[in-house]
């Protein structure tokens, strides 16, 4: 997540970086290669029942928060304050609402085959099928949001489609199929194209036009693929060449208080989401406009990060943050190397695979998750923290079969298990400061960007990995793979990370 206002600097500088490498800068071990065999600090590939027993002590306390009505059912954001029935997203949202915790207990009852699990699911998406239309008038949130996949529409259409996939009540396609009608009469025209909001980011209209992309192939709907293209139209034209080379995109506009030449580089906001979403429209459309607008974002990217040999960093925000390096999903690797990761996919270029892990290379060298950093402090979660690291290096081992992704992962996942909480015994939730500026200002949530909803998933994901039947439910943001099926003595064998003094 974004911060407002002005912070102490890491105490890491670019010339630091290049000169002395950047765990040196910060005083922390790093490793010696990225593809070395270990011998200190040892991950093993035996499968290890804590995590998927982790996974579903997280859903009982998610349960312990359901709320039914004659509509189906949702779950409190906030146990701890029952009073709130939304926090970031509305009820019927991804990101911490209802429309998350559902792909949680979906994946959940695919991986236990305990079908009471997806009964959870199916009152879930009763309730968004019956009250999505006026969950959105509600909630009067801004266009950026309002049709946005982890605030907005688009984030609910998705899980009910996900719940149609797995279940084959028609009831859920329907609904999803007019949550998606809404969301292509919303746009407006705008330049050479049409738009929903005047922010482009994955986080507003980008993130639509991922969806529609998604609606077009999952529901059979090749008229959303128009209209994804007619977005991509505006979001292209909407690019700045970069005085480093490149073209950069501004998310939409800045958050309020800071200055207008604020710019968010990486996923959620900035350049790297946007250029993955153009990327993404060059591999279902073919227009080679998007593919070649998509690699000048992601040179500026090369051309503001910060490298040390097979590493590399992208700074959190410009000009005034420009050592603070974000690791999760929304202004770090785990969500920028998708960018990459999708060009290489797209291209078979090798240098796009090595940028992708580059950047992964970055986060191992950080030091995390032994240690915090001023980009990963007390925050486990999917958008900034643990979890949505656990399930980078997961992904990105799906894709190579690197054993130090794999380590990496399970390094992640078990230290993020040690995090939880359960002093009621009703199961599992973390404690987190989701605002990094407010280390103070802790909370459990349930949901799947913020909350126990997405750490349950990360958890369950590596467990899958261990017992060589890995399997999730990918959003239209990532490129990854969604499954790796491995044998099992295969996977038990022994990796080890070394890590210099």
């Amino acid at each position: 997540m974004h911060q407002q206002g002005t912070e102490a600097a890491l105490g890491i500088t670019r010339r630091s970086f290049l000169r002395g490498g950047a765990l040196t800068a910060l005083g922390l071990p790093t490793l010696r290669g990225s593809s070395e065999i270990t011998r200190n600090a040892q991950v093993s590939f035996k499968p290890s029942a804590d995590l998927l027993a982790a996974s579903v002590q997280t859903a009982s306390w998610v349960r312990s928060a359901e709320r039914r009505t004659p509509q189906g059912s949702f779950w409190l954001p906030e146990p701890d304050h029952p009073e709130k029935l939304a926090t970031i997203s509305p009820a019927q949202g991804l990101y911490s609402g209802s429309a998350g915790t559902l792909l949680f207990f979906l994946q959940l009852a695919k991986a236990t085959q305990d079908r009471s699990y997806l009964e959870d699911a199916k009152r879930a998406a009763d309730y968004l099928a019956s009250t999505w239309r006026e969950g959105d008038e509600a909630a009067q949130l801004p266009a950026a949001r309002r049709y946005s996949f982890y605030n907005g529409l688009a984030g609910t259409a998705f899980a009910l489609t996900e719940t149609w996939k797995a279940t084959g009540d028609a009831r859920y396609k329907d609904a999803a199929i007019a949550i998606t009608d809404k969301l292509v009469e919303a746009a407006q025209p705008a330049g050479a194209g049409i738009a929903w909001s005047s922010s482009p980011g994955v986080g507003a209209d980008g993130g639509v036009v991922l969806y529609l992309l998604y609606a077009a192939n999952a529901l059979e709907r090749g008229d959303y693929r128009i209209v994804a293209k007619k977005a991509g139209e505006r979001i292209a034209e909407l690019g700045e060449r970069s005085p480093q080379g490149g073209t950069q995109w501004r998310g939409g506009p800045p958050p309020k208080g800071l200055p207008a030449d604020t710019y968010f580089p990486n996923f959620e906001m900035g350049t790297a989401g946007i250029a993955y979403v153009l990327a993404r429209l060059f591999e279902e459309t073919g227009d080679a406009r998007y593919l070649d607008a998509a690699k000048s974002g992601a040179e500026h990217l090369q051309n503001i990060a910060v490298v040390d040999h097979d590493s590399a960093l992208i700074p959190y925000r410009l000009p005034d943050l420009a050592n603070i390096y974000y690791l999760g999903f929304c202004h770090g690797p785990a969500g920028s190397a998708r960018l990459f990761y999708q060009l290489h996919k797209i291209t078979k270029q090798d240098a796009y695979l090595e940028w992708t892990e580059r950047l992964a290379h970055g986060v191992i060298r950080s030091g995390i998750p032994d240690t915090q950093t001023p980009g990963y402090w007390n925050v486990v979660c999917q958008c900034c923290g643990s979890a949505g690291v656990t399930d980078f290096f997961l992904g990105l081992w799906a894709a190579t079969g690197k054993d130090e992704y794999y380590a990496f992962a399970n390094k992640v996942a078990e230290q993020t298990l040690g995090q939880h909480s359960n002093l009621d015994g009703k199961g599992y939730r973390w404690y987190q400061a989701w605002t990094r500026v407010k280390p103070w200002d802790v909370n459990a949530e349930t949901g799947y960007s913020i909350g126990a909803s997405g750490v349950g998933s990360a958890l369950l994901h590596a467990a899958l990995a261990q017992q060589g039947r890995y399997e999730a439910i990918v959003l239209p943001d990532n490129p990854f793979p969604a499954s790796r099926h491995e044998d099992l003595e295969a996977a038990r064998r022994p990796i080890e990370l070394e890590f210099l003094p």
